[in-house]
């Protein structure tokens, strides 16, 4: 053993160095009234420490706390961030489309086995971490509340972790110049990868809202991982989504649309006949806009390219669709 201190967490090495800035004050303070100085000499003299035990205080601390507690860290930077107060509507906004997306992993990864998911008040995210810097936002997942009674190995929990862990590894790629071939190749399940670029492509800033650059860290991701999105990274995924079926195999199906995202053109299909498939996610042209107002809850046939995973159709890319009774 060498000796070396640990910590456990980066609010303790903040504690720590805070210590030794106390300790070099109290020993400056007493070299200079030792020497003869006065009180205001050895105020002066530390003055420098005093900054740096200020920025501690108010800058780095609340930062420590946010990269100690949170699942998901968001670090936005940009024009409508600089300043001691940032829009509410701005970090509302943020939150919201936090909520939203991560909301929506989840019941992507139980649909397969729970048709209509809605998820209870107890697995909302938690605003852990509020920092200044431009700006940090720090969510923590849910755990086990009174109200809620868990079984060993409840899907909801386990999918709310998973969720996370999937937008970490979708994101780790997202800047490199094969991305999508990379993203591609670790995802096999093509309803997955096509619902975490989703959520990536709606989570990385416009440009529109004063935010120019967001990175991605948190205890869900491996330690010290941050992943940066900007507006090109969701032009580029955006540009993915258009079309991410790569397969000349077509099918035809009829079942019932569950749920749609108008925005993304995308839905689920659900009670689809044979009952050997329990959902399918389906992308629509832009061409649909009009008529895919009315889907919802409606029982159509699809027909168009398929992408499958382990042999079971998992992502569709529609190109027809007939509403029948």
């Amino acid at each position: 053993m060498n000796g070396a201190v640990t910590f456990s967490d980066w609010a303790s090495v903040l504690r720590r160095r805070a210590e030794l800035l106390h300790q070099q004050i109290a020993a400056m303070q007493r070299l200079v009234l030792e020497s003869g100085g006065s009180e205001e000499m050895a105020r002066k003299s530390c003055e420098s420490y005093y900054r740096l035990l200020d920025e501690i205080y108010e800058k780095d601390m609340p930062v420590a706390r946010a990269l100690d507690h949170s699942d998901l860290l968001l670090h936005l930077d940009g024009e409508g961030l600089q300043t001691e107060s940032p829009r509410l509507s701005l970090v509302a906004g943020i939150m919201g489309d936090v909520r939203k997306q991560v909301g929506t992993m989840i019941k992507t990864l139980v649909s397969s086995f729970n048709e209509a998911v809605e998820l209870p008040r107890e697995f909302d995210l938690g605003l852990s971490s509020f920092a200044r810097g431009s700006l940090y936002l720090g969510f923590s997942l849910p755990g086990p509340g009174s109200g809620y009674v868990v079984l060993t190995g409840d899907p909801l929990f386990s999918a709310s972790r998973q969720a996370l862990l999937t937008l970490g590894a979708v994101t780790e790629h997202i800047n490199e110049p094969n991305a999508y071939e990379l993203i591609r190749r670790e995802f096999g399940d093509p309803k997955l990868r096509d619902a975490a670029l989703s959520a990536v492509g709606q989570l990385a800033p416009s440009g529109r809202r004063g935010v120019s650059s967001l990175e991605i860290g948190g205890r869900a991701l491996p330690r010290g991982a941050w992943r940066t999105l900007t507006p090109q990274t969701r032009q580029q995924v955006r540009a993915w989504l258009e079309r991410p079926v790569l397969s000349d195999e077509v099918i035809e199906l009829r079942g019932r649309v569950r749920a749609i995202d108008l925005d993304l053109r995308r839905f689920d299909l659900r009670r689809i006949d044979g009952g050997n498939l329990p959902d399918l996610r389906c992308i629509y042209p832009d061409s649909f806009d009009l008529r895919a107002k009315k889907w919802l809850d409606a029982t159509v046939t699809v027909r168009g390219q398929v992408e499958t995973y382990q042999g079971v159709a998992r992502l569709l890319q529609v190109q027809v669709v007939e509403e029948t009774p």
